[in-house]
């Protein structure tokens, strides 16, 4: 996503930012963006953010227009690209991430490095590395390793060499919002995210949030669905293709006697998500794995939200006493 924000632009001066939960587009009037033309289906398509940039996916059965093409599958977006869907036009647009000061009074994001030292993120982006020319300076990463992004409350952080968030492992390339208390290690050096943004207290205690999941709401799509978790008062929203949507459905609508928040026996799960195709634990365990990088993208643990269990045979999806659950 190299920092950039990315906006679907309609012919006005319409224009809604493209997150990793989607914008739905279609006839019905809980669509994202609601379309006029009685030829749009329902739900005609989303766009939504992976971890390379914008993508859509078709969800209709009209075609939907990209460049003057109809298409037939999802593909990725780029700057420019015009979306047609019966009369109604909009195009793709990229804000690159640019150098920024915080304003007067505003919270700044503070970072304890491998030797307890605190440094306050001035701007944004801010670069974490072995480079004298880095932002923040730390002996034996690579020049540039990491760079962080303030976003709306929330900070980002893009990495170019293999790096640890929390109990993620990201690729080069990859990018995911960081919690507060969350740590960042390259090699056997780790920076940890201290305190900042919106919900800032001027505190460089620790503050590692343990909130746990106390509604989750699971909204289907004809190719996958979005999840909507809330944790401690705020809902954050992930687009999940249809696999990891079908593990999802599984762990919070499992069959009797397991309930929402059991450890799901894995023979039930790969029955419930491949069908009748022949596929083993390895697929399961690249499945999670992909799932939580979904989850860890929006700034959320995935490896605590779904836990195997002990020794293996089970998953289950973690959720705090009475929460409310809702599969639609």
């Amino acid at each position: 996503m190299s920092g950039a924000t990315w906006w679907l632009k309609g012919e006005s001066s319409l224009a809604k930012r493209i997150t990793p939960g989607g914008l739905v587009v279609g006839r019905s009037p809980h669509c994202d963006i609601v379309l006029r033309s009685e030829q749009a289906s329902r739900r005609q398509a989303l766009v939504y953010l992976d971890g390379k940039g914008p993508r859509l996916v078709p969800l209709g059965t009209n075609p939907t227009v990209v460049n003057g093409e109809p298409l037939e599958r999802d593909r990725e977006l780029a700057e420019g690209d015009r979306i047609e869907l019966f009369g109604t036009t909009f195009s793709v647009g990229r804000q690159p991430g640019e150098v920024t000061s915080p304003p007067a009074g505003a919270s700044v994001w503070v970072l304890e490095g491998p030797d307890g030292g605190l440094f306050g993120m001035a701007h944004s982006p801010f670069l974490v590395g072995g480079s004298p020319e880095d932002d923040l300076f730390v002996e034996g990463w690579p020049p540039g390793a990491i760079c962080l992004r303030a976003t709306d409350g929330g900070l980002e952080v893009e990495v170019s060499v293999a790096t640890r968030v929390g109990e993620t492992e990201l690729d080069p390339g990859e990018s995911v919002k960081v919690r507060r208390g969350q740590a960042l290690t390259v090699g056997g050096a780790s920076v940890r995210v201290v305190t900042g943004g919106e919900l800032s207290s001027g505190s460089t205690a620790s503050l590692e949030r343990s909130d746990k999941v106390s509604r989750a709401q699971l909204e289907f799509l004809p190719r996958g669905g979005r999840l909507h978790l809330t944790l401690a008062g705020e809902v954050h929203t992930i687009y999940l293709t249809d696999r990891r949507c079908d593990l999802i459905a599984v762990l919070l609508q499992p069959p009797e006697p397991f309930r929402a928040g059991d450890a799901v026996d894995d023979e039930i799960v790969l029955a419930r998500v491949w069908g009748k195709k022949r596929v083993d634990r390895t697929h399961l365990n690249v499945l999670l794995h992909r799932v939580r990088k979904d989850l860890s993208r929006i700034g959320l643990d995935g490896p605590a939200l779904i836990v195997r269990s002990e020794g293996g045979g089970g998953t289950r999806f973690v959720l705090a006493d009475g929460a409310e659950v809702v599969l639609e």
